[in-house]
């Protein structure tokens, strides 16, 4: 049995699969399934969604507002001193946890709680109960309070090391962004940081065309051009003389060079048109924008399933070659009441041997590539991901993964996982 929160809060994948994966859902389950439950749907999407926050440790979004809002669709800005529907719903909640645990529930291991005046789940455990024993009558023995003494500044010290390590020691996935940046940028050899080619996709846009790979690096897609009315010749040779990028390209380079986990001083940034093949071969490379702004994909994603392609009847499209379940094969831009939906890709794929890696970053749009940027740079969402991917602590493997990039007015592009694959390489 699998119960969500409604779909005005709906888990994405990743955080589904965390969720689920815990031992403490297995209760919240049973629980949801008996009968003081089962037919209270308030009560249970109140359960569901304050437990999910929990596992997932966002406790920051357990509270009266976020409840009435995403449980109870009160607006975000209800006044929850004039509206007391969580307080209400928290005390019955309570109870009929409490009649759970009286009842078909009294041989659980695991015991929810929501403590008075709060809204947080308490996870406790319930050990059996264990028999008395009469106690032995020893012979007194002489205390030695100086002894005594020093076994308990030990044992303090032994305490307080601990719980130091244990703050200090970093996560699993800490790790793993450690060391999935240290297998693109690695002390062994040079990265290349190549960026797009905002003129080629100026040039295309205007002939029509779309340039291949070995076009770009013999030059033979100028000839393309065909004079126009409404296009002047020395505007076309002005796009030809002069590699330009774009800010998004630049800020991404700037922000990537700024990482803590990151050692950029082996890095080199390039323009797409000012690279060549021997500048990649014993190199790891970073990729930015799809086949139509960086030709130099086209290298690297043939075997890929999911691909940033072009065609004048679409446009610009993600292709999913193999769609799995739910997912689509095809993968647009789209707007629905003033609110943006592009998707982005982030691909880590072998180089031009098995000692090096390329990491391709590209968005069907502006926000697309923005919010590819902002998951990919933020250590909790990208953590979060590669610990669902990473079998081990060795090495993260080489993946695909497809984001769906939401942007309303001018709030910042939000980031999920809509799709992923790891490769087998």
């Amino acid at each position: 049995m699998s119960t969500s929160s409604g779909a005005r809060d709906a888990l994405n994948p990743l955080d589904r699969a965390r969720v689920e994966s815990d031992p403490r859902w297995a209760v919240v389950q049973r629980i949801l399934a008996s009968p003081g439950f089962h037919k209270s749907a308030r009560l249970s999407a109140f359960l569901v969604y304050v437990c999910e926050r929990t596992i997932l440790g966002r406790v920051d979004e357990v509270s009266e507002q976020h409840v009435g809002s995403h449980v109870f669709e009160r607006p975000p800005d209800y006044n929850a001193s004039e509206d007391n529907i969580v307080r209400s719903h928290a005390r019955l909640l309570r109870k009929k946890l409490d009649e759970y645990y009286a009842e078909e529930g009294r041989h659980e291991a695991i015991r929810i709680q929501i403590p008075k005046g709060a809204y947080l789940p308490v996870f406790g455990t319930v050990s059996d109960p264990v028999p008395e024993v009469a106690p032995e009558i020893a012979p007194p023995v002489r205390q030695r309070p100086a002894l005594l003494r020093w076994v308990g500044i030990v044992f303090l010290l032994v305490v307080v090391g601990y719980t130091l390590y244990r703050w200090t020691r970093p996560s699993r996935p800490q790790i793993l962004v450690r060391q999935f940046w240290s297998q693109i940028f690695s002390a062994e050899r040079p990265t290349v940081v190549v960026s797009s080619d905002t003129a080629l996709v100026l040039f295309e846009g205007y002939t029509h065309s779309s340039v291949t790979l070995s076009e770009y690096l013999s030059r033979d897609f100028w000839q393309k051009f065909q004079p126009q009315p409404d296009i002047q010749g020395n505007w076309i040779s002005g796009l030809r003389d002069r590699p330009f990028t774009n800010n998004v390209d630049l800020n991404f380079c700037w922000r990537l060079a700024r990482q803590p986990d990151i050692d950029f001083r082996r890095a080199v940034v390039r323009p797409a048109r000012e690279l060549g093949m021997a500048d990649l071969k014993g190199a790891n490379a970073v990729l930015i924008g799809a086949r139509r702004a960086n030709p130099w994909v086209e290298l690297f994603d043939q075997k890929n399933n999911f691909q940033g392609l072009f065609t004048e009847e679409i446009r610009d499209y993600i292709q999913n070659r193999a769609p799995r379940g739910s997912e689509l094969p095809v993968y647009r831009w789209s707007r629905v009441e003033g609110a943006t939906r592009s998707y982005a890709l982030i691909e880590f794929n072998r180089g031009l041997t098995s000692n090096e890696h390329v990491l391709i970053l590209s968005g069907l749009n502006t926000p697309g590539t923005e919010g590819a940027a902002d998951f990919l740079l933020n250590q909790s969402t990208l953590g979060r991901f590669l610990e669902t991917i990473t079998l081990s602590d060795d090495r993260v493997p080489h993946f695909e993964l497809l984001l769906g990039v939401d942007n309303i007015n001018v709030t910042a592009p939000r980031a999920e996982v809509v799709a992923y694959r790891v490769r087998k390489d």
